[in-house]
């Protein structure tokens, strides 16, 4: 079977208070470009050293940087802070999984599902690293709670296809792909896609959007 191209697991973003001094900001923490977001949040960590959210955004600010371990000791500090925020968890096991440490990552997924039981991203992300270690049937397990939590969920919906090709289902496999592209039309129409139209017997259509699709998928 083809080797998976790409898997999605998605973060989180601490909801956060803002006041009208802060407001800019907070903004800047949430949303700026990585490196301005990592300045923004720690002037807000000066002025209250007991901010979580500002802890669990800079995290989020240094894992776009690549910066993997400042990362982990941001949500650390956010945990210390307050041990029930789900946020925390659920990106410390993003950050985890990015170091392909995937027993942390499982562990910290576990911990947020535990904390808030609805909550769709640490559910999709879980199933992304049991798909990852080639159990496709939690996988599915849990790309089915994520999108029952959240039916608007398009990665949600593109991770559970790639399950389903894992389980050679292809027409669910397509349709997962299909609702992910009618959810979200920036996710794109990848190899997988392909993969499962293939297999279900669509070979023209799958070989429009990969010509070597008969190759790839013969088995080695």
């Amino acid at each position: 079977m083809l080797r998976r191209v790409q898997i999605l697991a998605l973060v989180c973003v601490a909801a956060v208070a803002e006041t009208s001094a802060q407001t800019n900001t907070w903004r800047q923490c949430l949303a700026d470009t990585a490196t301005a977001a990592v300045a923004a949040c720690t002037s807000i960590i000066v002025l209250d050293p007991h901010n979580d959210g500002a802890f669990v955004n800079r995290g989020l600010a240094y894992r776009r940087l690549g910066q993997l371990d400042r990362a982990i000791r941001d949500y650390e500090a956010a945990i210390r802070l307050n041990a029930r925020a789900a946020d925390a968890f659920n990106n410390r096991g993003n950050a985890y999984q990015d170091k392909l440490d995937y027993e942390r990552a499982l562990a910290d997924y576990d911990e947020a599902i535990r904390l808030n039981p609805r909550y769709a991203h640490a559910y999709n992300n879980r199933g992304v690293v049991f798909l990852e270690l080639g159990d496709s049937l939690k996988a599915l397990a849990d790309f089915h709670r994520a999108i029952n939590e959240d039916p608007f969920y398009a990665n949600a919906f593109r991770n559970r296809g790639l399950a389903h090709t894992d389980q050679e289902e292809f027409d669910l496999a397509v349709e997962d792909y299909d609702e992910a592209f009618r959810l979200n039309p920036a996710v794109p129409h990848g190899v997988e896609y392909a993969v499962a139209l293939f297999g279900r017997g669509d070979v023209a259509a799958a070989t429009r959007l990969v010509p070597n699709i008969a190759e790839l998928m013969k088995p080695r």
